[in-house]
């Protein structure tokens, strides 16, 4: 009875269904959590190509940017394979969704400082987000062997003021709205708070509110005589 025991049998596969049942409980409930987003601010679309990387703005209404790796010989020191040309450029202290899909062949978007990594495959629509909570630059690199220059597709993402990014929107001829979250603040309203004492976390400083605002003024000033 021992190589032929109908009780043990029902036993092993009845107990191991169980274990998985309650397992599966807790995983589809933080399956659920982790694909419940919150309410974005904006929104990238991230296209992987072979070998590089186009980011759109739709919210800002910018065409897709490509973004290629910086040649060795132009690259910063320590940032070869790093160092992209155009890098996705993002508002600080900001909920962004990036739409993920990939051009050719299935490519993936890491960036290792923000917890983010995801396949970008062709014909399909992934998504994740991040909220960067300092102003600077951050390097990813595709995690998906997607060919043979694979290792020269680099990510690279500029985090900047509201300022700022309302500075590259301009100059991208792209319209600093959102079409989910809410506007960022101006910088005069910034500066205001900042002095009022009642700034939001993450708000610009009072002296960089200060000089946002004299550069402002100075460019008022400039207008008639440009004229």
């Amino acid at each position: 009875r021992f190589t032929h025991n109908t009780t043990v049998e029902v036993l092993w596969t009845v107990g191991p269904v169980l274990i998985l049942l309650v397992m599966a409980l807790f995983s589809f409930r933080l399956l659920f959590d982790y694909h419940d987003m919150p309410r974005p601010y904006m929104t990238v679309k991230a296209t992987g190509y072979q070998w590089y990387w186009g980011y759109a703005y739709p919210d800002q209404k910018i065409d897709e940017i490509t973004s290629n790796i910086v040649q060795q010989a132009k690259a910063d020191p320590g940032l070869y394979i790093l160092q992209a040309d155009n890098p996705m450029v993002v508002p600080v202290n900001r909920l962004i969704r990036v739409q993920v899909t990939g051009a050719d062949v299935i490519h993936s978007f890491s960036m290792p400082a923000f917890g983010v990594k995801i396949d970008a495959v062709p014909g399909r629509l992934n998504e994740t987000f991040f909220k960067a909570d300092k102003i600077g630059k951050f390097y990813g690199q595709c995690a998906q062997l997607c060919g043979l220059q694979h290792t020269f597709m680099p990510i690279e993402i500029q985090v900047v003021s509201d300022a700022d990014f309302a500075t590259w929107v301009a100059g991208h001829k792209g319209v600093l709205t959102s079409n989910i979250g809410p506007a960022a603040p101006s910088s005069t309203a910034v500066a205001n708070a900042v002095k009022a004492g009642t700034a939001p976390a993450g708000a610009a400083p009072a002296n960089a509110a200060a000089n946002t605002i004299q550069s402002t003024a100075a460019g008022a000033k400039a207008g008639p005589a440009a004229k």
